[in-house]
């Protein structure tokens, strides 16, 4: 009886892992935002430029009132990291430059900092 446990459970997790497993699901941007991202294009309308962002190699402005540019690169700007659960963004601080406090509900941060110093600090 145990044997025939393990081999359904062996079963279930074979069958079940493959049927979810994808290389990638480049986002369909005409199909509804959820939970777990837009809708896959088809393979045969995925292109190189869904996997390709230059966006965050231009500065941006920060002649403003908060000294500070977002340059994102979400899934509407780079289809290629739909469901990844992960979004990218370039952050410009001029000096004396500030970002209003906001959240990131159920996801990590990461800062790199290219040049000078930055005080950061995180609300649990």
């Amino acid at each position: 009886m145990k044997m025939l446990q393990i081999l359904f459970l062996l079963f279930i997790l074979l069958s079940s892992t493959n049927a979810l497993v994808q290389d990638f699901c480049v986002a369909n941007l005409k199909g509804p935002d959820g939970p777990a991202g837009y809708p896959c294009k088809t393979e045969a309308k995925v292109t190189v430029d869904d996997f390709v962002f230059s966006g965050l190699a231009k500065a941006g402005n920060t002649s403003n009132i908060i000294k500070a540019a977002v340059t994102p690169a979400f899934v509407a700007q780079f289809p290629g990291v739909n469901g990844l659960g992960l979004s990218l963004a370039r952050l410009d601080l001029a000096p004396g430059g500030v970002i209003p406090l906001h959240t990131h509900p159920g996801a990590s941060e990461v800062l790199v900092v290219l040049h000078g110093s930055i005080t950061a600090g995180f609300i649990s």
